[in-house]
């Protein structure tokens, strides 16, 4: 019995120390890590602190993930309205699409809605995606999927999203580390949009500031030019060009009174004093108002079903209205007003708006076209859009049925 005590006791401590020293050489491995994810965070945390090029805090977002966690392929997106866009991508995308995807879809809707991670180990099996995407899957031989939401101050604003070629590429470990980094950059990643946007906005406003200053000029000029050879020319004109001096001086009036309307009513809007007065109105008669009230009635063509009725404010649609067919016969020359089933439609045959555009013309102080020879201050399109909204009906911009020039459908709700 001493012997086979003592034989136990022999190899006990043996298979202790090996054990013990696996542990160790565990817990320093797991240190060493650590301390290296601490340093790359600090040095993140450094890099994008003062950033407010978004640009080059995005690309520092993503080569820090590349240290962080092995992956095929990289995106961050944020939040614009109810669409989750794609700002950064590695490696850089095929093609010039800016990648949109709705916000409430998709595994990334999941995050965005719960504000928590996702993992997928293998996205063709996965019942959380659906048939469209999983064809974009397979075509792209994706497997393993990582989705961390970026915060800041509480509020969602996108993801940082990993994608790799093998099933179960991420792991619980990969997520924490993930979610670390996504702590560190979320904040500077929102300064940076924000600084951008604010740059934009000044732009837009400087560019705004100008073209206002030349759209009140160039009646002004008109007016001031006529009424001076009419007061220094007087007795030497006939009856005749006294009239059609007077006439141009008419034209110019109501063009800068019609300018300075447009600007009052910007104003008013901003500060919401909109008041609407809501009632059931023939749709031809406020049509054929709308024609009668262009700059060039007999180039607007109104169509109106028999007896159709609306429900909205008269004056806020006569004047949106008034905008849109505005908008067409200075690029166009002509348009066409077509009512039926609650909705109304303004098409014409111009040079139309691109798809990439069709956003932004509602944006204030923004051009789909920047032919400077054409009279406008990128204020009437967003100005009808928010007239319409508080008369009921949304203003939305749709292909032409033969695929040339714009159209707009106001649907009333």
């Amino acid at each position: 019995m001493a012997a086979d005590s003592g034989v136990i006791e022999n190899e006990c401590p043996g298979m202790s120390t090996s054990s013990t020293d696996r542990d160790v050489a565990r817990s320093a491995e797991r240190y060493e890590r650590l301390l290296e994810v601490q340093s790359l965070l600090a040095r993140v945390s450094r890099e994008v602190g003062p950033g407010l090029n978004l640009d080059q805090v995005l690309d520092t977002v993503l080569t820090a993930t590349r240290s962080l966690v092995e992956f095929d392929g990289g995106v961050i997106s944020l939040i614009e309205g109810d669409e989750l866009v794609m700002v950064a991508h590695d490696p850089a995308p095929s093609g010039n699409g800016t990648l949109r995807t709705p916000t409430t879809t998709g595994i990334a809707g999941r995050v965005l809605a719960s504000g928590t991670s996702a993992v997928s180990e293998d996205l063709r099996t996965d019942d959380r995606v659906s048939p469209e995407l999983r064809e974009v899957v397979l075509r792209r031989g994706i497997a393993s999927y990582l989705c961390v939401p970026l915060v800041n101050m509480g509020a969602v604003i996108g993801t940082l999203q990993l994608h790799a070629s093998r099933p179960a590429a991420f792991d619980d470990e990969h997520r924490v580390l993930l979610e670390g980094l996504a702590i560190q950059v979320a904040g500077a990643i929102e300064s940076a949009r924000r600084y951008e946007m604010i740059t934009q906005l000044e732009v837009l406003k400087s560019d705004f500031i100008a073209r206002v200053s030349h759209e009140l000029r160039t009646p002004i000029t008109i007016m001031s030019g006529f009424v001076s050879t009419l007061l220094t020319n007087n007795e030497r004109l006939d009856g005749d060009s006294r009239q059609r001096m007077l006439e141009r001086v008419d034209v110019a009036t109501a063009r800068l009174s019609g300018l300075i309307d447009q600007l009052l009513m910007l104003s008013r809007l901003e500060a919401g004093v909109i008041a609407t007065t809501m009632e059931t109105v023939e749709a031809a008669r406020v049509l054929e108002e709308v024609r009668r009230q262009a700059e060039q009635p007999e180039a607007v063509e109104v169509a109106c079903a028999d007896g159709l009725l609306l429900t909205t404010d008269p004056s806020l649609l006569l004047r949106a209205l008034g905008f849109l067919v505005d908008n067409s016969l200075k690029y166009a020359g002509s348009c066409r007003i077509e009512a039926s089933n609650d909705v109304i439609e303004v098409t014409d045959h111009g040079p139309g708006i691109p798809p990439d555009q069709r956003s932004r013309v509602f944006e204030q102080f923004t051009r789909a076209n920047e032919d400077t020879t054409v009279p406008g201050m990128g204020i009437g399109l967003p100005m009808a859009r928010t007239l319409l909204h508080a008369a009921g009906a949304d203003l939305t911009i749709a292909e032409p049925p033969d695929g040339v020039g714009t159209r707009m459908v106001v649907r009333f709700t």
